[in-house]
């Protein structure tokens, strides 16, 4: 995954991104289920509202880049967020 693919997420309707001690805490609204990720500060959530929900990756030194970049994409595959196509 290269640097531009780490920039930005989408992050659908039906699921609420908080931010936690530990990092994110996502609720999918569909399921109910509950996703506790570590991240840190390494990604800031979306407000609650608003046409373009977008979780944000932080800047990363090259020595996390691989871990969040596996972890985006368990999100991904997870239906939590949805990669953002450039501008």
């Amino acid at each position: 995954m290269d640097a531009e693919r780490l920039a930005e997420y989408l992050v659908p309707d039906w699921v609420r991104v908080r931010r936690e001690s530990f990092g994110l805490l996502f609720y999918d609204t569909r399921s109910t289920r509950l996703t506790f990720v570590r991240s840190g500060d390494s990604l800031a959530p979306p407000p609650f509202t608003g046409s373009r929900r977008i979780l944000r990756v932080l800047s990363l030194d090259e020595g996390r880049r691989p871990a969040v970049s596996r972890l985006l994409g368990h999100l991904v595959a997870k239906g939590l967020i949805v990669a953002a196509e450039p501008d």
